[in-house]
């Protein structure tokens, strides 16, 4: 199964053509982008007050009030320096690109811009991680309400880092199809030790959020990633944020072509079946046949 892409291609390759466009000399064209990605983020890639020398690239999510309070705009000033600009209206974080002057690492500010979303994640999971290095253990659990029925938890003790995604499955299926998933995952852990520990929890939440207001029903679920510290290290945390943000649109995105396989094998074996059974069908056509004296008669 493949992974999902982390960076979002629109933006990448919208700014590697103004970006090359411009070093070539060619006369800069409007641009004006809405579009959505996992979660319900949304982008808009545009000209700001119509100037086509400028682009503005702006993300909207809804959690990003919850991500501020983990340290998102230090992170995304670190990360963007003077590319980050007052967000334009209806948009938490946005960018400011000058075409007139393209800057000399473009391949690295387009891949940086590319994963602005990754980067807004990112706040909340390098604070508990240097909370696990600097062994700091009681700290609050951070919750992230990442889609308006599910949320995202994290807490931190000395050796080890805990997140717990709670997800809804829409239809009953997606429940089997996602605990055949979490078996794989546990299969994956014996193959590799190094492997974090992944757990799954079906309509009640995990003993660390029995105190919480964690949603309990027969279409929820709990999986646990315990993240230790070699996950979660300075040489190792990019990796790790990279792939476990993306987590529950993975689950999910598979889950679905999971289906759409089944659905069309069960086709494709139908159709053969009817094949089959056309053709050990008996001729039901009565045939015509002549008498002596020339009279028809069916047989």
């Amino acid at each position: 199964m493949i992974l999902l892409e982390i960076n979002n291609r629109i933006i990448e390759e919208t700014l590697t053509l103004k970006f090359d466009g411009a070093s070539n000399g060619t006369k800069p064209e409007a641009v004006e982008v809405t579009f959505a990605d996992f979660d319900g983020v949304l982008y808009h890639i545009s000209n700001p007050d119509g100037d086509k020398t400028k682009l503005m690239v702006s993300i909207s999510l809804k959690f990003y009030k919850e991500l501020q309070e983990h340290g998102a705009d230090e992170l995304l000033k670190r990360v963007y320096g003077n590319f980050l600009v007052s967000p334009e209206a209806g948009y938490n974080v946005s960018l400011l690109f000058d075409l007139d002057a393209v800057p000399a690492n473009k391949e690295e500010v387009i891949h940086q811009a590319g994963m602005l979303k990754r980067n807004c994640f990112a706040s909340v999971f390098e604070k508990y991680f240097k909370f696990q290095e600097e062994g700091k253990e009681g700290e609050k659990r951070a919750v992230v309400h990442y889609r308006d029925d599910e949320s995202m938890y994290l807490e931190a003790k000395k050796d080890r880092v805990t997140v717990v995604f709670s997800t809804v499955f829409k239809d009953d299926d997606d429940v089997i199809i996602g605990k055949v998933f979490m078996q794989e995952f546990k299969e994956g852990r014996r193959a590799s030790h190094t492997a974090p520990q992944v757990l799954f929890s079906h309509r009640e939440p995990p003993l660390e959020l029995k105190d919480t207001d964690a949603a309990v029903g027969d279409n929820i679920g709990y999986i646990t990633f315990v993240l230790f510290p070699r996950h979660t290290n300075a040489n190792a945390r990019d990796n790790t944020i990279n792939l476990i943000h993306t987590f529950r649109d993975y689950l999910h995105y598979h889950i679905k072509c999971s289906k759409a396989y089944i659905h069309t094998r069960m086709r494709a074996k139908t159709s053969d079946f009817l094949k089959v059974l056309n053709r050990a069908r008996p001729d039901a056509e009565k045939k015509e046949m002549k008498t002596m004296s020339g009279k028809t008669f069916s047989r």
